[in-house]
């Protein structure tokens, strides 16, 4: 339930964020799973990057947008409970592209 929070957030943003395309892409990596979400948004400034993971920190640019400052944060707990990774690149006013790796469970 809580990784469904994941995926929701991220494209919430994307469409919060002005983004007219989100494109979603997954694929198998070893023992691992793949999830890149990539949207033609706004996008992040360069300095604001390393920042979009920290508690209740806003963007000067997301500051008119509706939200606390705690999405981000969730999100990158939630892949992080569950032994995964995220990372986030971004071009301001081309958008945002985050990529998720999950192990996947034994078969």
């Amino acid at each position: 339930q809580r990784i469904n929070q994941v995926w929701a957030n991220l494209v919430d943003n994307a469409i919060k964020y002005n983004a007219t395309e989100i494109e979603i892409i997954t694929r198998k990596e070893n023992n691992s799973a793949q999830i890149t979400i990539r949207d033609n948004g706004m996008g992040i400034s360069e300095n604001e990057l390393p920042r979009i993971w920290d508690r209740l920190y806003r963007g000067d640019r997301s500051r008119s947008k509706p939200g606390l400052g705690l999405g981000l944060t969730l999100v990158r707990a939630t892949v992080q409970n569950h032994n995964g990774t995220i990372t986030a690149s971004s071009d301001l006013n081309q958008g945002t592209v985050f990529t998720i790796t999950l192990p996947l469970a034994p078969q």
